[in-house]
């Protein structure tokens, strides 16, 4: 299941970027082509947040062409 790893990936690369504020949403563009199967990547990618300023964030999917899989943007909790 290469979707585990796919999900560590984007965990780490949104956790990087996120200044260690919390996640609340990722959106992903996954083209047809792309070998992802997006049920066992919801759950790897839940896995994959637990204990990461990512825990309980939503993935969400955009349509894309190809083979594409990308990051396609995240949102960020806002700070009070």
């Amino acid at each position: 299941m290469h979707e585990l790893g796919l999900s560590r990936s984007i965990v780490a690369i949104v956790a990087e970027h996120s200044g260690g504020r919390r996640v609340r949403r990722v959106r992903l563009a996954v083209g047809p082509h792309a070998c992802v199967e997006r049920r066992a990547l919801d759950f790897a990618f839940g896995l994959a947040a637990e204990g990461t300023v990512l825990a309980g964030a939503e993935l969400a999917w955009v349509e894309a062409e190809g083979d594409v899989l990308l990051i396609r943007d995240y949102e960020l909790e806002e700070t009070v």
